[in-house]
């Protein structure tokens, strides 16, 4: 499951909105909107995009966005 408030932390902490980040990957605004919305999915080419796109390098923080487990304790999250 994705977790939604970090990547849009991520991507406003580059200073990029949604629809740039969906237009970086190649999908429309609406297709990025549903994949961040869960109505849909990430595929792995896009979630190495992404993260290129972000500069996130640490795999723990990848899996942190795109692996994100709700039942999880908020700490383990962020370490």
């Amino acid at each position: 499951m994705l977790n939604k408030n970090m990547l849009a932390g991520a991507i406003a902490t580059v200073g990029m909105t949604h629809g740039e980040v969906a237009a970086a990957i190649g999908v429309s605004k609406n297709t990025f909107s549903a994949k961040l919305n869960g109505r849909s999915c990430f595929n792995t080419q896009q979630i190495d995009d992404i993260c290129c796109i972000l500069g996130i390098t640490d795999p723990i923080i990848k899996a942190n966005i795109f692996l994100f487990n709700p039942s999880q304790n908020r700490d383990e999250i962020r370490k």
